[in-house]
């Protein structure tokens, strides 16, 4: 049997191995669908979705006669990155490695120096692959194509800056064809049923600065006959119950969100769906309208209870703002997950125990507070790469000063549940002693909602049917371990 001959082969890496795979890989989805539709031979490996080991990559990568492997990511999936890329040039020196995602985009030079890589799509790649492709396939010269960065004669190279897209709506659906998507369907959080992610807008023009943006700044939407359109075909073709929209604040324009509401309603479209907010632009007229047209969560970004850490955040709210927020939340009938972090800098045991007095007066369950992490690429990295907490940890001399290890300090991040490095104003054991204390504290003194009002809360957010479905689904202690890995709040409200 000869080998599947395609123009491109696309990989995503494993994610969370610890938990079941979640979230559906949106951006690689969307490069395979624009790729197809400019008619190139596309074919997808998940090995997230799939959970294969490193010979089950390797061997089902066999199978292809590619000439270019495609693979993106988080910057979390930068270890597995490294050892797969080793693994395709041993195997196959010729066929040639793209690179995409936050991965390599927040650290270019660590990437482009450290990974047996051919080249590096920088940001949005939506328009940066069509033209890379035939100058791939063609040995052309890369240099007149914006959007890249690659070495050359031992030198790194970056093209110019490519424009970001400002028409969102000319891009097509993710190619969920090429994915294992009964896995993704099969494992919601803050959904029931089948659940899947869509992402309708890219972009946020707030200043937090431990926030990672690959879409940068510009907030930039799809309209709302895009957004439904693509809910109404997840609907038709996979017969899901549930959207999970992942933007990075999906409330940002307030009349699209009407208008996809509006929307909804017209069609008659039976989908419960659930979005990220922002407390100060969630009011009660908003919220109330969202629910009205099947939302049945908002998820917010709290952070912290302390007015001084919020500040040091650049958050621009206020612990007053999320606490209405909340309130017009509750009121409007919606769950609302929040989150909250930790060992930020500045903070000591009293801005953490703001939190906790934060959370009893609003009766939060806290069930996590992640530990801060300066992500590479947000201005609390560029803020703190060079501090002496880095360096004690991931200093290396260059023979002139002490620089940092970015490699180093790429291979330890993740998903902000550890200690990393240190930034706060506490020693390190005072610090995870303190967070434990204050979980501990805040559970204690967190009210939950009877069985009853779980159940009638459910009932009025899904519908009787699908909320004996999501009963069934969810008496699993495999889904239960799911969700409360998540930090999922089960609580109404």
């Amino acid at each position: 049997m000869g080998k599947k001959q395609v123009d491109i082969l696309l990989v995503f890496p494993p994610l969370r191995t610890w938990d079941r795979p979640r979230n559906f890989p949106c951006g690689i989805g969307l490069i395979a669908a624009i790729l197809r539709k400019a008619g190139y031979k596309v074919a997808v490996l998940d090995v997230n979705g799939l959970r294969w080991s490193h010979q089950q990559v390797m061997d089902e990568i066999k199978t292809y006669d590619t000439p270019i492997i495609g693979i993106g990511g988080m910057i979390t999936v930068y270890r597995w990155t490294k050892e797969f890329c080793k693994m395709v040039r041993d195997y196959n020196s010729d066929i040639k490695i793209v690179l995409g995602g936050s991965v390599g985009t927040s650290i270019i030079e660590t990437a482009l120096n450290n990974l047996e890589i051919d080249v590096m799509t920088i940001a949005e790649a939506d328009d940066t692959i069509l033209e890379l492709m035939p100058a791939l396939l063609n040995d052309q010269d890369l240099k007149d194509i914006p959007g890249l960065a690659y070495k050359q004669d031992n030198q790194i190279i970056r093209t110019a800056g490519r424009p970001q897209r400002e028409n969102l709506d000319e891009l097509p659906y993710p190619a969920w064809d090429l994915f294992p998507m009964e896995v993704y369907l099969a494992n919601p959080v803050v959904g029931v049923g089948r659940d899947i992610d869509v992402i309708s807008s890219r972009g946020c023009p707030y200043p937090c600065q431990y926030c990672y943006r690959i879409f940068g700044r510009q907030y930039r939407g799809r309209s709302a006959e895009d957004v439904v359109g693509e809910m109404t075909e997840l609907y038709n073709r996979y017969q899901v119950d549930f959207v999970s929209f992942q933007d990075d604040c999906f409330v940002i324009d307030k009349k699209r969100v009407f208008d996809i509401c509006d929307l909804i309603d017209k069609q008659k479209l039976n989908v419960r769906w659930s979005c990220t907010g922002r407390v100060n632009i969630c009011d009660y007229e908003l919220l109330k309208r969202m629910r009205m047209s099947g939302c049945v969560s908002v998820s917010y970004g709290l952070e912290s209870g302390s007015e001084t850490i919020l500040k040091r955040m650049k958050k621009n709210t206020t612990p007053e703002k999320a606490a209405k927020a909340i309130e017009n939340s509750r009121r409007a009938g919606l769950r609302t997950p929040v989150s909250f972090m930790t060992g930020y800098p500045g903070e000591t045991r009293e801005t953490i125990m703001e939190t906790v007095e934060y959370c009893k007066k609003l009766n939060i369950p806290l069930s996590a507070l992640m530990i801060t992490c300066p992500y590479p690429g947000t201005p609390l990295y560029d803020e703190f790469k060079n501090s002496p907490q880095m360096k004690q940890k991931y200093g290396k001399s260059n023979g002139l000063q002490m620089v940092i290890d970015e490699e180093k300090f790429v291979f330890d991040i993740g998903d902000a549940v550890d200690l990393t490095v240190n930034l706060s104003d506490m020693p390190d054991d005072e610090l995870i002693a303190t967070r434990d204390e204050a979980l501990e504290i805040a559970r204690h003194n967190y009210t939950p909602p009877t069985e009853e009002e779980v159940r009638q809360q459910e009932i009025d957010w899904y519908g009787y049917e699908l909320y004996e479905r999501a009963k069934r689904q969810l008496e699993s202690p495999e889904m239960q371990a799911h969700r409360k890995r998540h930090g999922f709040n089960a609580a109404v409200g």
